[in-house]
């Protein structure tokens, strides 16, 4: 019940974290239910070896298939991996010039202009709903083609129905009650009390019918787009090719939940760390300089050591999601040390695994240069403590894809403005699954340097 109470009141985490400070890395939090701390047999363990995904897992199933993220067998993950493989993969996007010409388009051709129509009406910029628009339009740019996927940059009253859909669906009451306590939102539903509320339901319906719609209409294209007028990296096609062994009649519903978890992961993960990455710059007006001329003098601004260092320490303070990610323990499974019992659940937290006081001095400040004074032995280590993506087999496929999106966006806004912060926003992050600020909004200021 201790358990329940705190994640339902939002204070799990933190919980969790003093515990572990005060007992190890590796402590008991239920009857069948352990937290772990630790990289070395802890994650490599638990992350890294055949421990199946728990039963939470299934509330995210959309379109009645189970998307990538959700598979809860290790070796079913692996065979659906390998449809998206080739596609998320490190080399693909680097050496992409389709993809770097989608970045221009979405970055150069879309997202400066909105900013300079800012500055010339002198408004403030809504930072928390800007980067959710570039971010939804880079992953649909990415699958369905730069014609086929959205344009919420330039036309932001286009998507704003479709993004407070995605903002609802989960906030942190309903994704508490739809996956921990289930058998009670059923029993309490079937005398028509409603735990979690319509609104989310309506949210969901919203989503799917978005992009059923994305899906179809490129699944329309397929067979009448020349190669270049499809705008795209060949990723939808790709993943349509490597689907041959569906019936027909199955494919696009099984593509599209797939769809649903990667366009709501992607856009949720980069809108998180990209408004926080600016709240921090704009409070470290310092920092912000230096960025700014080591961006105008790179030759290849995304490279920038002090750009690295900046998202790193972002991504380390506040991960777009706390988690947790439970995993389930097969026979003779031995953590740190201790035996743990077939069926005992284990989870780690990226918010807790950031803030190792060992390795990250003053853990819960916001300090780039620990990454720049870093030997390259350090910087390994303590990249393998920033666990927002994950690790192991089952490693979040969109990792490159939403890093370089991520620094596109910082080199584009940043190499031509200032920013300083309006007001006093709520930045307080939720400890929650997808753990968004508080407040939900930052206006900042627009100044041309």
């Amino acid at each position: 019940m201790w358990l329940l109470w705190i994640r339902g009141t939002g204070r799990e985490f933190t919980a969790r974290l003093a515990a572990h400070r005060r007992l190890g890395p590796v402590i008991r939090i239920g009857p069948q239910e352990i937290s772990i701390n630790c990289i070395k047999d802890g994650v490599r363990t638990v992350y890294g070896g055949n421990w199946d995904k728990s039963s939470m897992y299934d509330g995210f199933t959309q379109f009645g298939f189970s998307p990538l993220f959700a598979i809860r067998q290790a070796g079913l993950h692996s065979e659906r991996k390998r449809v998206f493989a080739h596609v998320y993969s490190k080399s693909t996007i680097v050496n992409s010039v389709q993809f770097a010409e989608l970045l221009t388009t979405i970055g150069v051709d879309r997202l400066l202009p909105r900013l300079q129509e800012v500055i010339k009406n002198r408004d403030a910029v809504e930072v928390f709903s800007l980067t959710r628009e570039y971010s939804i339009d880079v992953v649909t740019a990415y699958i369905y083609g730069v014609g086929n996927g959205t344009n919420f940059v330039e036309h932001p009253g286009e998507g704003s129905h479709y993004l407070s859909a995605f903002l609802h669906a989960v906030e942190p009451w309903a994704f508490f009650a739809s996956t921990e306590i289930k058998r009670l939102v059923y029993i309490l539903d079937c005398f028509g009390l409603d735990l979690v509320p319509p609104s989310v339901s309506s949210a969901f319906d919203t989503i799917h019918s978005f992009v059923l719609d994305l899906t179809t209409r490129k699944i329309s294209s397929l067979e009448t787009d020349f190669p270049s007028e499809k705008g795209s990296m060949g990723a939808f096609e790709h993943m349509w090719q490597r689907l041959d062994y569906i019936p027909e009649v199955q494919k696009a519903s099984l593509i599209a939940s797939d769809m649903v978890d990667q366009i709501h992961a992607s856009h949720k993960a980069t809108r998180t760390i990209l408004t926080y990455l600016m709240w921090e710059l704009s409070k470290n007006s310092e920092i912000q300089d230096m960025l700014r001329s080591d961006l105008r003098s790179s030759s290849d601004p995304p490279s920038s050591e002090l750009l690295d260092a900046v998202l790193m320490e972002t991504i380390r303070l506040y991960p777009a999601g706390f988690g947790p990610f439970p995993r389930v323990a097969p026979a003779n499974a031995t953590v740190s040390g201790f035996l743990i019992p077939k069926g005992t659940i284990a989870s780690a937290s990226p918010y807790m695994l950031g803030r190792n006081s060992d390795l990250f001095p003053s853990p819960d400040s916001w300090l780039p240069r620990r990454w720049i004074q870093a030997s390259p032995d350090e910087k390994k280590e303590m990249r393998q403590w920033v666990w927002m993506f994950m690790s192991g087999p089952r490693i979040c496929i969109g990792e490159h894809l939403a890093v370089i999106s991520m620094k596109a966006f910082v080199v584009d806004v940043y190499k031509a403005y200032k920013t300083t912060i309006i007001g006093n926003p709520d930045m307080r992050q939720l400890e929650s699954f997808f753990s968004t600020p508080t407040g939900a909004s930052l206006l900042l200021q627009l100044q041309v340097i």
